[in-house]
């Protein structure tokens, strides 16, 4: 499925080009489908940490060991954007679900930290690729008003698999036994939805419009795409993406520590509370972003984010985890369509994979920090600073972007569509 879906005229019969376009068709849930089957294999790994505890290593060696994979996410990102843009997402999506599925599974097969390492940034950038394919087939099939919605509607699935994986996590790990076959049903169980979603997408019509810029060699493309990113900055919309990103560290890797740390063991609390708040919340105020304006409702999820890791400071309780799981549940339902559409919509509509990696890849700049510098502080100072740390960033970042952008929060239509 090609990105001009965005700018051609849109078709949801045969032949009837003046049909108008209806977003929840057959072929978005069957990809709302693979989407819930990614995130139940990623949210699984939000317990990867047990497996280095189980080799002997603490927080700040589990940063490095994720950490190091953004380097190469970060490296691709622009890369896989003008893949879709030329290919389309069906191919894209199916080639990183495919590599997923063939890393994750082999991480239970090795104990050496440099090949755990490797494998593990092999898994990120395919889990990379297919993420985002999700934010650019969300915005193809949606009225250019309602992308925004679309993107948030996708992300419900995403949700989903946020309550099964770590749910699934803690069952696996409930009863730790002396053979350690907890890590193997814990990896083969990752690697099983993966190919899975491969499997859904695989059975997904193609529909492929190549961009424009097919023919040109390799090295044209990507001066190409830089010179269009540079014409059409999209501004402060980039530091949200990287704050926000590195917030989401401390509930994806170190929450789970963080538990451990505090005398209890399950997490799935917390994002059972999460998820469903923000699925609420999403579809209930799916329109926001089209009536109040996106600048509006990411500044509003920033404070809501800020609240919640205000409440997640005195965490020491299993039940302690339901106040800031609310508040950051919001602040995510709130922040990520918006913050995505703000950023794509900068570019031009056969640039829409490139916009949309873009935002992505500043997202992979704020996992790269939270991995490896999070870590570090929580190692040096402890969990309560390092979260505050990570509260005052979001605070600033609302801040900044709110006098970036204070026309469009005075008046919405000032945003580019």
């Amino acid at each position: 499925m090609g990105v001009d879906l965005v700018t051609n005229p849109p078709v949801t019969h045969e032949g009837d080009v003046d049909a108008p376009v209806r977003l929840y068709t057959a072929r978005f849930f069957q990809v709302f489908a693979g989407v819930m089957l990614i995130m139940t294999c990623t949210a699984l790994q939000f317990h990867f940490g047990q497996y280095i505890a189980h080799l002997g290593h603490g927080v700040d060696v589990l940063g490095w060991v994720l950490g190091v994979g953004y380097f190469g996410t970060l490296a691709i990102r622009l890369g896989i954007g003008g893949w879709i843009d030329r290919a389309g997402c069906r191919e894209v999506w199916i080639a990183g679900a495919l590599t997923l599925a063939a890393a994750i599974g082999s991480i239970q097969f090795v104990h050496t930290l440099w090949v755990i390492a490797l494998l593990r940034a092999t898994a990120q950038m395919a889990t990379a690729s297919v993420l985002t394919t999700v934010a650019v087939f969300a915005a193809q099939i949606a009225p250019p008003e309602r992308r925004a919605e679309s993107i948030g509607s996708m992300g419900l699935a995403g949700f989903t698999g946020m309550i099964v994986g770590p749910a699934l996590g803690d069952w696996i790990f409930a009863e730790p036994s002396k053979s350690g076959i907890e890590f193997h049903v814990f990896f083969t169980a990752s690697a099983v939805a993966a190919l899975l979603a491969a499997g859904v997408i695989w059975l997904l019509p193609e529909d492929r419009t190549p961009a424009a810029d097919t023919a040109m060699p390799g090295f044209a493309r990507g001066r190409t795409q830089f010179r269009v990113i540079r014409q059409h900055w999209p501004g402060a919309i980039v530091l949200v993406a990287t704050v926000f990103m590195t917030v989401w560290t401390l509930q994806s890797l170190y929450l789970e520590r963080l538990a451990d740390a505090r005398g209890f063991h399950n997490i799935k609390v917390f994002f059972l509370v999460y998820a469903p708040t923000a699925i609420t919340l999403r579809i209930v105020f799916r329109r926001a972003p089209q009536r109040l304006g996106r600048t509006r409702t990411v500044v509003g999820g920033l404070a809501f984010l800020a609240l919640g890791l205000t409440f997640m400071i005195h965490v020491q309780t299993q039940a302690q985890l339901v106040l800031p799981a609310l508040f950051m549940g919001a602040g995510h339902c709130f922040i990520f369509p918006s913050m995505v559409d703000l950023c794509a919509s900068r570019l031009p509509g056969h640039y829409r994979g490139t916009g949309t990696a873009l935002i992505l890849a500043a997202g992979d700049i704020g996992l790269l920090v939270g991995y490896v510098g999070v870590g570090a502080l929580i190692k040096a100072q402890g969990f309560d600073t390092a979260i505050r740390v990570l509260a005052i960033e979001v605070v600033v970042a609302m801040m900044i972007f709110a006098t970036v952008q204070r026309r469009a929060i005075v008046d919405p239509s000032a945003e580019v569509a």
